[in-house]
Parts: C-alpha cells; sequence; structure tokens
C-alpha cells in the first residue's frame, strides 16, 4: 500500500475548456435530451458590521446530471459541484451482496499507485468489484482534476452515530455514497438553524477547501439508523497538498 510522507507543492483545480454552448447533450439511448441542472446562489453580503455578525453565508452549489459539471470547478466562486450521475441497476443489484462488516479501506497515493492498491487480492475479497472498480476510476478524475497531487482516499461504513459538520481538511475532497442515501451539506455556516440537504445515492460531490475569508461547504457522511434500512458504503477522498 503506498503511503508518503515527503511534502509536495501545494494542489490547484486544472483548468479545463468550458463545453462549447451549441454542444448537444445526450441522454443513454445516445439522442438529445433534457439535462437536470440546479444552482444555489449564496445571499448577498452584508455591508454593515452590525448586520454581518448576524448573518450565515451560504455556499455556492452547482449540481447537474451531466458529467461536463465537474468543470465548474474552475470558478472561483463556487464551493461544491455535485454530478448527480445515474448508474446502472446492476450497481444495486450487487450492493445487496454487501456485508457491512467490510474492513475500512483507507489509502495514500497517486492515482496510479491507488489503482495498483485496488487490484490485489486481499482489497478485491472484502469489497464488491464494482465499487472498486467506481473507486478507481474516480480516483483518476480527481487525479485529473487536481493535477496529480497525493490521494488519501478512505472507503467505509457509515459511523454507528451523528457525524459532526466539517469542510475540507485540504484543496479538494470528493465523496460519494453507495447505498441508499448520500453526504448532507448545510446551507448555512450553523448547522443548528439552517437546512441540511442529502445528496442522492451514488452522487458524487467535489467540494472545494475553504479559502482565507471564504466561509465553505460545511457537510457530514450520513449515519447508520438502527434497526433501519442500510445506508451502503461511503467513500471519501481528499487532496495531499501540504
Amino acid at each position: 500500500m503506498p503511503i508518503f510522507t515527503q511534502p509536495h507543492p501545494t494542489a490547484e483545480i486544472s483548468r479545463f475548456p468550458s463545453p462549447k454552448p451549441e454542444s448537444p447533450v445526450f441522454n443513454d439511448q445516445g439522442r438529445p435530451g433534457a439535462m437536470l441542472f440546479m444552482e444555489s446562489w449564496p445571499a448577498p453580503k452584508i455591508d454593515t458590521p452590525e448586520d454581518a455578525a448576524l448573518a450565515c453565508p451560504a455556499p455556492h452549489v452547482v449540481a447537474c446530471a451531466h458529467a461536463a459539471v465537474v468543470m465548474d470547478l474552475q470558478r472561483p466562486d463556487v464551493d461544491m459541484v455535485v454530478w448527480g450521475r445515474r448508474v446502472p441497476m446492476a450497481w444495486e443489484i450487487s450492493l445487496t451482496e454487501w456485508s457491512s462488516s467490510s474492513s475500512p479501506l483507507t489509502l495514500f497515493g497517486t492515482p496510479s499507485e491507488i489503482a495498483d492498491c485496488l487490484a490485489t487480492p486481499a482489497v478485491r475479497q472484502d469489497w464488491p468489484p464494482v465499487i472498486l472498480t467506481d473507486v478507481r476510476d474516480l480516483s483518476s478524475l480527481f487525479g485529473a482534476l487536481t493535477g496529480g497531487v497525493r490521494q488519501h482516499i478512505r472507503l467505509m461504513t457509515p459511523p454507528s452515530g451523528e457525524a459532526a459538520f466539517e469542510l475540507p481538511p485540504d484543496v479538494l475532497r470528493l465523496i460519494c455514497g453507495y447505498g441508499r442515501t448520500g453526504a448532507e451539506w448545510c446551507c448555512s455556516q450553523d448547522p443548528k438553524s439552517g437546512i441540511v440537504s442529502a445528496l442522492s445515492p451514488f452522487a458524487v460531490a467535489f467540494i472545494k477547501g475553504a479559502a482565507e475569508g471564504e466561509p465553505g461547504c460545511l457537510h457530514r457522511l450520513p449515519a447508520s439508523v438502527p434497526n433501519g434500512a442500510m445506508p451502503g458504503p461511503i467513500l471519501v477522498m481528499d487532496t495531499v497538498s501540504r
């Protein structure tokens, strides 16, 4: 398992060419189709110090069913991008055979080193192949977006209790929930009063680390519900640039 300790230059979100407005969007049958797009805008900034102290800035979130939405990560005003992808029914069927007793998987390394580890027999016997293949592909995409910096990957079962809200520890974080629910995020900086929304299963969230002077996007992992439906495994992927 590749583990690194040497320093690495600070990661940056790689710039991709913006998609052309005239480019068609295709559905599963290859025909032009509709694409769901949502954008959550933060409230206007408060000018007076008195009002600013009472304000709770909201994160700027962009969500879309098309993979091209990840290009919005290059926008400096966006805090989180959600790729609400559609996955084959076979994925859900394969997860019915998954056991929540699987050992948590923690990996450090470059995308190519991560891919090598995911192919080892010890890892493959503990996790469904469909999940490991997806982790490999998402690691490759994550590496393309961040310039190939080292990654810290965790594949695990949801926490038994309610998880605390947090911000990404580094430049970029990816979260994906395999199963009945996904991660949760708060529309403000106060989870006690703000609206908490849950991502759909298999949706991939890319959350930027909070820049200096910016609020960032608070989020948390879904919790297991006692005697309830199994949420499914959770993938958390962070850049390691510091």
